[in-house]
């Protein structure tokens, strides 16, 4: 496993990982077993490995587990902004970390908003927007189906 030339390393520990072109890390902690693919960034999270990333994803304020798999443009977006009465306070942001248990899918497009928790083996289908915790075992694919594997 490698780290490659382009990719940019801050205040981060790592494993024995593979990180390919253009990847951004800042203040994270990277186990062993974890691939990050072309363009991704993270931020402010603890990844579990093994644990693939695919190509162009976010991942900030979050704790990903073992056997992830989050897809190519996902969004795990951990952090947010206050609204009051006035509207959102520029520069303000509220950290609400997400978590991302064990085996679980996070589909290409898919968004994973603040204070999420996807539970262990779930899938969030491509493109979806999750606003609330997905229980494990559970398929999600839009706002309005979700689906309970059966076992």
């Amino acid at each position: 496993m490698a780290v490659h030339e382009t990719a940019q390393i801050e205040n981060a520990t790592l494993g024995t990982v593979e990180i390919r072109e253009y990847v951004t890390i800042h203040d994270a902690d990277i186990d062993d077993g974890v691939q990050i693919y072309e363009g991704t960034s993270i931020k402010k999270a603890t990844i579990h490995g093994p644990t693939d990333i695919n190509a162009n994803a976010y991942v900030e304020n979050a704790t990903v587990g073992e056997s992830v798999q989050i897809g190519p443009n996902a969004s795990i977006v951990g952090v947010t902004h206050d609204f009051t009465d006035t509207g959102m306070e520029f520069q303000n942001d509220t950290f609400d970390e997400i978590v991302i248990e064990n085996g679980a899918f996070v589909g290409a497009g898919a968004v994973v908003l603040p204070g999420v928790t996807v539970g262990e083996n779930a899938v969030v289908g491509a493109g979806t927007t999750v606003a609330e915790d997905v229980p494990s075992e559970t398929v999600v694919r839009s706002a309005t189906e979700t689906v309970r594997r059966s076992l």
